[in-house]
């Protein structure tokens, strides 16, 4: 079973490095638990303040997108420059730094009803989450493939478990969205219990020496090999088809996501406005659960090999995905989805494609490039995902409010088919349920 979730999940974070190689079996129980808990606490504020957006922005006029914007850029910027900046600062450090910047940023978002000043705390939380990925990776590399498998599971776990718990609070009980995101501001310190409960013996001596090798050496072998541009650009070609279908599956899904499914809303559902989006979120995050924990899932299964199921033409859930997009686009400028539960599962199937592009990609791109190749090219891998997400942000910020006027236009006695975000800020500091 181990073997098959070492090559379910383990094979996303190959790494090749001058440092000794990581231990045999410091994958016990205990360690898996914390980067388990790692990756949950990684995700868990974005995952949460990506359903809460519209609250955030009730009574402003604001795109939905603009939360995106806020969360993708210092996401992308961080996740390129950190790694070049705190290599020698200690884990314990970088860690508790994460966490802190993280309530600071729920804080700054709940606390203060200045909107610039909610955008500063949803930048600032992206920023621990970016440093926070980079972080626990880099812990990873000297741990078993079982706690690298734990960590993506964790991610997962917060796309479902984020949104769950905001729905639960502000559409099934009484507690206001402010309250329910100020309720969460010592989660992150999370981390930094069980760092400290983590089994720091694999990590001593992790610092980098440089030492003369021979070339003729078998130590040779485990130097990182450096390419030149010419030899980056070659496999970058090699990997640019699922570079390319990343980028526009993740363009698709957040512009979805982000834009369109908040300019439809159905009056005669009997589910409030504000709840459409809600429930949008929460079903989209349940199929983002299931599409990246699959494999992960999968390998508790009798089977004796998995490799059959993954999936090399990832083009494919782009294609679905840019048709789920072009159908939303079509149902919000004509309103001919008769039931809400049809978005409702159209938002969970775009959730599972989103899912299942991010595993499969890694594995079919790794099967394009040489082992020595293979880590420059994960690496390259994930600027799909960033530029994709961004262009989504800043396409969202033009095509929301253009559908919103085609909507009133087209719909000028029922303008509340248009929009699901409430009027006034009420829905803010009150539970508009109870209120």
């Amino acid at each position: 079973m181990y073997r098959r979730m070492k090559n379910a999940l383990g094979g996303w974070f190959t790494k090749t490095s001058t440092r000794t190689p990581r231990p045999a079996d410091p994958g016990t129980p205990l360690n898996v638990l914390c980067f388990y808990i790692f990756g949950t606490t990684t995700f868990f504020n974005q995952e949460m303040l990506l359903p809460a957006a519209e609250d955030i922005l009730s009574g402003k006029r604001l795109p939905t997108a603009t939360i995106l914007v806020a969360i993708v850029t210092p996401l992308m910027i961080t996740k390129m420059t950190v790694p070049w900046l705190v290599e020698r600062v200690s884990y314990a450090v970088k860690i508790c730094a994460i966490a802190l910047s993280m309530t600071t940023g729920l804080v700054l978002v709940g606390a203060f009803e200045d909107i610039r000043v909610k955008l500063l705390g949803i930048a600032l939380n992206a920023v621990a989450t970016g440093a926070a990925e980079v972080v626990f990776l880099a812990l990873s590399s000297f741990y078993s493939d079982v706690c690298i498998s734990a960590y993506v599971a964790g991610t997962g776990m917060a796309s479902l478990f984020s949104p769950a718990y905001y729905t639960g609070l502000t559409t099934w009980s009484c507690i206001s969205p402010k309250t329910a995101i100020l309720i969460t501001t010592p989660l992150p310190f999370l981390s930094v219990l069980f760092y400290t409960m983590l089994d720091k013996e694999h990590t001593k001596g992790s610092e980098i020496e440089y030492t003369r090798v021979d070339s003729t050496t078998e130590a040779d072998s485990d130097v990182q090999k450096k390419f030149s541009c010419s030899e980056k650009l070659h496999i970058a070609l090699k990997i640019s088809p699922f570079i390319i279908a990343l980028c526009l599956s993740f363009f698709s899904e957040y512009l979805s996501m982000s834009s369109v499914v908040t300019t439809i809303a159905f009056p005669s559902s009997g589910i409030d406005l504000r709840d459409h989006f809600i429930y949008y979120t929460l079903s989209y995050g349940v199929g983002k659960f299931i599409g990246r924990s699959h494999l992960f899932l999968l390998s508790f299964l009798p089977l004796d090999d998995i490799e059959f199921l993954k999936c090399s033409r990832t083009w494919i859930f782009t294609v679905l995905e840019t048709a789920h997009l072009v159908f939303l686009l079509l149902e919000s400028c004509f309103h001919f989805v008769p039931f809400i539960w049809i978005i409702i599962l159209l938002c969970s199937s775009i959730g599972l494609l989103a899912g299942m592009i991010v595993v499969h990609s890694p594995h079919a791109a790794g099967r394009r490039v040489t082992p020595e190749e293979r880590e420059f090219a994960l690496g390259l891998l994930t600027i799909g995902n960033g530029v994709g997400s961004f262009l989504a942000g800043l396409a969202g910020l033009i095509v929301e409010p253009f559908l919103e006027k085609g909507c009133i236009r087209h719909f000028p006695d029922h303008q509340e088919f248009c929009f699901t975000r409430s009027e006034n800020t009420t829905g803010w500091i009150n539970n508009i349920h109870c209120y």
